[in-house]
């Protein structure tokens, strides 16, 4: 008989929810994505914050306290208005000076065609670093722009997930979090380095037609196996934290 997961209710602080998401000190790439109940992973907008909620927010906001670095793709960077992240919630910022984490974790951007919006290029003394994690084939015209410091080649025409990996946790950014989009995540699943699934689904239906959370490679099967570890209901929602397990 499998292992039962008991259903959890809303977490009282944010040391309750904590206990949910925690990490130990070695090395982890999360990614996290929340979905609607027909599987959409954005409003009609095209942006996942059309449909994302006041609990979702919280995980969101505690996923990446807790990471180093948060990784995304240049796409969803345009989609999405990303700009340097900063760490706003005083809780979060306590919780990751405990940690003796930077007060804002780095961006790291990721692109194969060296296209980046402007919005992450403007410098923000008040914001995390920017990485770039770019092909080889444009490494040498974003160095320029960028400093060598902020630039990392991991790939001759593409960005290899592996080599990316590898690279940030050279550099000390141990916790990983990525945060999409569908192409960047089927990629990274179909490399095997995602070690967590972190999945908030809302109990809205979308409708029409419109992204997952991953876009497979063409021609692949199954990408990954994950077992699930917790489940929140709050507020509606349903928080799942799932490690990956054998395929």
């Amino acid at each position: 008989m499998s292992d039962m997961v008991k259903i959890s209710g809303e977490p009282q602080s944010v040391d309750a929810l904590l206990e949910s998401y925690a990490v130990g000190p070695g090395p982890v790439v999360r990614a996290n994505f929340v979905t609607t109940l027909d599987g959409h992973a954005t409003g009609g907008d095209g942006r996942s914050g059309s449909i994302n909620s006041a609990a979702d927010k919280q995980v969101f906001d505690l996923l990446r306290a807790l990471a180093d670095v948060v990784v995304v793709g240049a796409g969803t960077i345009r989609a999405e208005g990303y700009g340097r992240l900063r760490t706003e919630d005083p809780a979060m910022l306590e919780l990751r000076r405990k940690a003796g984490r930077s007060d804002h974790p780095v961006l790291a951007v990721v692109t194969a065609s060296g296209d980046l919006p402007e919005k992450v290029l403007e410098p923000d003394p008040d914001a995390g670093d920017l990485l770039v994690l770019c092909a080889s084939a444009v490494s040498a015209e974003l160095t320029e722009r960028l400093g060598d410091t902020a630039v990392i080649a991991c790939g001759a025409d593409t960005v290899e997930a592996t080599v990316a990996v590898e690279e940030l946790h050279a550099r000390g950014l141990i916790h990983v979090l990525t945060e999409g989009g569908p192409h960047l995540l089927g990629a990274w699943l179909q490399a095997g380095v995602v070690d967590e699934l972190c999945l908030t689904v809302r109990p809205i239906i979308a409708g029409g037609t419109g992204p997952r959370i991953v876009e497979a490679p063409s021609g692949s099967e199954l990408l990954a196996r994950f077992d699930l570890q917790h489940a929140l209901a709050w507020e509606g929602d349903l928080m799942l934290r799932y490690v990956a397990g054998r395929v």
